[in-house]
């Protein structure tokens, strides 16, 4: 056991990235053992990558990352914009119906809460939000991504716990969606406590009109997630085909529908 503790103290108090502690840590400790295969281990890593379920995680993160460059992301932003300009701490509300609406888009609470934290980020520490608000606000909120589908934390629970990964994504939105209130009704207690962003008493009321224009240019990005949990649940394509599918979505909306999304960008 000492030569597991020893690299791992030393290697993460030195700086090194977690995963190359975990990695060499495991591998001294095979090492230091004789009755364990130190083959046995090298070739545990390699199937791992074998696995079709987890097939799903690297076609998810290419997806949300086109999704950003694609004018996916932007326009589930105007939208959440739009919703949350007449309520208290509104760039705090805005950050929890972004993850809210993304959540079905990226499936990475990581990715999430680096996106939110690039663009509302510096808008909110110059409206006067503490640093210690937004970096607490940006990790809670992203959270909600990790529990609506396509979440890539079900993705591997599912696969190591050998569940249905259609039913947890079916099971995921209801409480996805309770969590999104809840921390609406929180975020709105907190910044009308602290006197955070106001309400504009110029803000116009939200029309139908307004509404309708600005969904005709994000329903495709809404549509996303639907057509993802009623193709799994009625059996068009497996998780791990969704992930593709997500890809395929995302250049062709970007590319065609959008006609923001170039091979440079790709």
């Amino acid at each position: 056991m000492i030569f597991l503790l020893l690299p791992f103290v030393a290697f993460l108090a030195a700086g090194m990235p977690v995963a190359f502690v975990v990695g060499i840590s495991a591998f001294a400790y095979f090492s230091s053992v004789p009755y364990l295969n130190f083959q046995t281990a090298v070739q545990m890593i390699f199937s791992q990558s074998q696995s079709f379920p987890f097939l799903a995680v690297p076609f998810f993160i290419f997806a949300g990352n086109l999704m950003n460059v694609s004018g996916i992301t932007s326009r589930i932003l105007e939208l959440a914009r739009l919703l949350t300009r007449k309520m208290y701490g509104g760039t705090a509300q805005l950050s929890v119906l972004m993850s809210t609406l993304m959540g079905g888009v990226s499936g990475s609470a990581t990715a999430d809460a680096a996106m939110n934290t690039r663009i509302l980020g510096p808008g909110m520490m110059r409206l006067g939000y503490p640093k210690g608000y937004i970096c607490a606000l940006q990790c809670i909120t992203a959270m909600i991504v990790a529990t609506l589908p396509p979440s890539l934390g079900l993705i591997i629970f599912g696969f190591i716990g050998e569940v249905s990964i259609a039913r947890l994504f079916a099971a995921g939105i209801v409480p996805g969606f309770m969590i999104a209130a809840a921390l609406m009704l929180t975020t709105g207690i907190t910044t009308r406590i602290r006197k955070f962003e106001p309400p504009a008493k110029d803000a116009p009321n939200l029309s139908f009109g307004e509404l309708f224009t600005n969904l005709k240019g994000s329903i495709w990005a809404l549509l996303f997630p639907v057509i993802l949990i009623v193709g799994i649940r009625f059996g068009v394509f497996t998780p791990s085909e969704s992930g593709a599918f997500a890809v395929l979505y995302a250049i062709l909306i970007g590319r065609f529908v959008y006609k923001e999304l170039t091979w440079g960008k790709i």
